[in-house]
């Protein structure tokens, strides 16, 4: 079938030379073989390295880990995200891929990057060069102060945008009523019984929009909400749960 895809592009659209990742050479050498056939005429192609993660998997929706070029698709702090966690073993090889930097200017990042490796100047420099190109300085900006806010805990900060933007895959939850946090954390699954819930409230463990709630009587509602649209609710150090109210 792309054997065809290419005879019909040289039929319509007079393409005479295909390029594609070096995994594609035996669908375009069959393409160039029945176009060489059908139209007794030579086409090209030629491929490229492709550009992998540190296991040797591509980029790509069949891999499930695609970065898409569209804001809408991928946002700048999905994006960011995604950088600054770059192993150091390929970070070399995106900033030679994906960077307008000199080899000079790559070098240098690099050898200071080996010798402080926990400050990430690599990755850093990766995602400020990538997203500042694709979406613009303060897209930027945004997303590495969003990292910063959910670093930091300090979520009421956000917008109720932002905070849909950047918690965007939490589990969410939809209220249409104020409810007393207990009853919240057990009925919305956070917590698996009430006293669990009430333990995990009077030793801190439970966040609401980045304040510790340590009182089992406190009553979420659209008043506390960001913007009276969300709320956000960190259970540990990691799990996040987002409400909805309606």
């Amino acid at each position: 079938m792309q054997a065809a895809d290419f005879h019909h592009l040289y039929k319509a659209k007079n393409c005479t030379l295909q390029c594609a990742g070096s995994d594609q050479w035996g669908n375009i050498t069959a393409g160039i073989d029945l176009i060489r056939k059908k139209e007794g005429v030579e086409v090209y192609g030629f491929t490229m390295p492709l550009v992998t993660t540190k296991d040797g998997k591509k980029f790509g929706k069949s891999e499930g880990n695609a970065l898409w070029l569209d804001e809408k698709k991928t946002s700048s702090y999905e994006m960011y995200q995604y950088l600054i966690n770059t192993e150091d073993e390929k970070i070399l090889d995106y900033l030679k891929v994906f960077t307008f930097l000199s080899k000079e200017e790559i070098e240098q990042i690099y050898q200071e990057h080996l010798q402080h490796p926990e400050l990430r100047l690599a990755q850093k420099t990766l995602a400020k060069s990538i997203i500042t190109f694709l979406h613009g300085e303060k897209a930027y900006e945004k997303a590495v102060r969003m990292s910063e806010i959910l670093f930091s805990g300090e979520v009421s900060q956000l917008s109720a945008k932002e905070v849909e933007t950047l918690f965007r895959g939490v589990p969410q939850i939809t209220i249409t009523e104020d409810q007393n946090i207990v009853d919240l954390l057990v009925g919305s699954k956070i917590c698996s019984s009430k006293r669990e819930a009430r333990e995990f409230i009077t030793s801190g463990t439970i966040m609401v929009n980045g304040e510790k709630m340590m009182d089992p009587s406190f009553v979420v509602s659209k008043d506390h909400a960001i913007e009276q649209k969300v709320t956000v609710i960190r259970r540990g150090k990691k799990k996040y749960f987002l409400l909805l109210h309606e």
